[in-house]
């Protein structure tokens, strides 16, 4: 039986000879094709991806030592068509998850953009970057103040942008902190990349573009409501240049009546180690400044980093004054 099935194979490449280069490139034609035309159907499909960030921090004026999970998050990505773009996102806290991102993207026209759903408040980069892609185990001050708008720094509405040549632009209106009622919350956003390729979408110079970029921009907030937040505005300033990054951002809030500004610096001293050092000034009644100091090392770009970080609290409130070391972990997926 052997012998035959051996013969019959022999005998089928035998003959076979003469269809080999016509019917095999035919062959590897057609599955070239199917494979491309499997690829650009699952190009548009679901994408899931997230992050976990975890740390442990002394804190010497309390004599507190302890671990936390920073944070837990899960998105799924992906595209309907050329034109429709979808993002949905949950944090995971305690056992419970929260709903964060969750909206449709689609294009308008050449370079104008929609988005509608639930999605950032379209600020300054220091409250709207990935978590991931910070210097620090901590946004700025200000980034974490606007944090406490809407959800995380979301809300629900529609937004319209896009961009023409150097200028980048955005006008958001969402729902505010009194939700479905007459009063609604209104952003304009404008920026401009004045050198290079600009700030792009990362907190120092791994990962910056090459070469020296600078982008400028602001933004004007207001939203008449319950939450008494009245009207903000701010503006920002990115620059890189090889291994240097310069950073600082400066806002206005009405209602609480306090301007507070920071300023970063970093300094990318290898391929796998930046150093950081930040200065903030919170602009309130008891005079809250907060400095602090930091290295990354990048095992895998941001998606794989240690940070080590030491940070000062000096106020006139002497409970809130600290010195706090931290020793993280990010990683992201």
């Amino acid at each position: 039986m052997k012998k035959f099935v051996y013969s019959a194979i022999a005998l089928s490449m035998a003959t076979g000879v003469s269809y080999a280069n016509n019917g095999w490139t035919t062959l590897d034609q057609e599955i070239s094709g199917l494979s491309s035309s499997l690829t650009a159907q699952n190009a548009g499909g679901p994408k899931v991806g997230g992050w976990v960030i975890t740390s442990v921090t002394s804190n010497s004026d309390n004599d507190e030592l302890g671990f936390d999970l920073n944070e837990v998050r899960l998105h799924v990505t992906g595209d309907v068509s050329n034109d429709y773009s979808y993002k949905v996102s949950f944090e995971f806290d305690g056992g419970a998850a929260t709903l964060k991102d969750a909206y449709i993207k689609w294009k308008l026209m050449d370079s104008i953009n929609a988005t509608m759903g639930q999605f950032y408040i379209p600020l300054l980069r220091s409250s709207t970057l990935d978590e991931t892609k910070l210097l620090f185990l901590q946004r700025t001050l200000i980034g974490q103040l606007f944090h406490t708008l809407g959800t995380d720094g979301r809300d629900q509405g529609l937004m319209v942008g896009g961009n023409f040549e150097m200028l980048n632009w955005g006008v958001a209106v969402q729902d505010g902190g009194d939700g479905n009622t007459d009063d609604l919350a209104i952003t304009v956003n404008v920026s401009a990349d004045v050198m290079g390729k600009g700030a792009g979408s990362v907190e120092g110079a791994y990962g910056a573009a090459e070469g020296t970029n600078l982008s400028v921009g602001g933004f004007y907030h207001t939203q008449d409501d319950v939450t008494g937040v009245g009207d903000v505005f701010g503006i920002e300033a990115y620059f890189t240049m090889g291994a240097i990054a310069v950073a600082a951002n400066y806002a206005d809030l009405d209602t609480a009546g306090i301007s507070p500004y920071d300023l970063t610096a970093s300094y990318l001293f290898t391929e796998m180690y930046e150093a950081a050092v930040r200065y903030e000034d919170l602009d309130d009644a008891d005079s809250t400044t907060v400095i602090s100091v930091g290295v990354n090392r990048y095992s895998a770009g941001h998606n794989l980093k240690w940070t080590a970080q030491y940070s000062t609290v000096d106020s006139d409130n002497a409970a809130i004054e600290a010195d706090a070391i931290s020793v993280g972990a990010t990683l992201a997926f």
